[in-house]
């Protein structure tokens, strides 16, 4: 069986332009033409093209993509020139991380103590030095998480959500962002995960807290891919983090 720049395209929800970019750029070969002239391509061409989005949501150039491919086909993912590109990536980004996790962790100390002395109705300029000189307990990253998704009225936070939740503990996750859109793979065939999942998306959908949510379920051979968009979108993509870890 093969398939039409269009089929694959919306197997792996690419426009054909993308596909032809691709081609153009020596990283996707058709496998042949229709008698009409149209390109075909086995559909093994999928996962080559899923390889290749994901390189590039990582920061790949499209030669790194090609060095990465030429292994792919010879079944070799050991170039050392490849590892030390992908290293430095990870660096680049570990270091942008620490930055914002340590200014989220000033946030967080001071966040609490603002909400913890609310009541007393203490001066700014008190609250500050107590603040600096004998900071609160450190808060734990679930306490925050759960914070967040009280404070932005998210569904999930119900009785209803954390029923679901449950039952999605420990699964194995890929998680990217397009914009405003997050994208969160759950590597699982499972018929129990997919039906957390489609309740999930219906709880969502139902929300009127933050109804410019939008959530949409896919299967492929991958597993359940949930696509959520919108303002409060990246609150999935931390819940889902901080589910995985549980399987650690």
């Amino acid at each position: 069986m093969t398939l039409t720049i269009g089929q694959l395209g919306k197997l792996v929800g690419i426009r054909a332009s993308a596909l032809r970019f691709y081609e153009a750029e020596g990283l996707l070969t058709p496998d042949g033409r229709s008698d009409s002239g149209y390109r075909l391509y086995n559909p093994a061409a999928a996962q080559r093209l899923r390889l290749i989005q994901r390189a590039q949501r990582l920061g790949f150039s499209l030669a790194d993509i090609r060095t990465l491919l030429n292994g792919y086909d010879q079944g070799d993912l050991s170039d050392q020139a490849l590892i030390a590109t992908a290293e430095s990536r990870y660096l680049a980004l570990d270091k942008q991380i620490t930055e914002l996790l340590t200014s989220q962790h000033e946030l967080q100390l001071f966040l609490q103590d603002l909400h913890q002395n609310q009541a007393a109705n203490a001066s700014f300029g008190e609250m500050l030095v107590r603040v600096c000189a004998n900071p609160l307990t450190q808060p734990t990253a679930k306490g925050m998480l759960d914070w967040l998704m009280q404070y932005t009225g998210c569904v999930l936070t119900t009785d209803a959500g954390q029923a679901i939740l449950e039952r999605l503990q420990g699964q194995h996750v890929h998680i990217w962002q397009e914009g405003e859109v997050y994208s969160i793979l759950v590597v699982s065939g499972e018929t129990a995960v997919r039906d957390a999942l489609i309740e999930l998306a219906q709880l969502e959908a139902n929300c009127q807290t933050h109804p410019h949510t939008h959530t949409e379920l896919i299967y492929d051979d991958e597993g359940y891919l949930l696509r959520v968009e919108g303002p409060n979108a990246f609150i999935f993509a931390r819940l889902f983090l901080a589910l995985e870890q549980e399987r650690k």
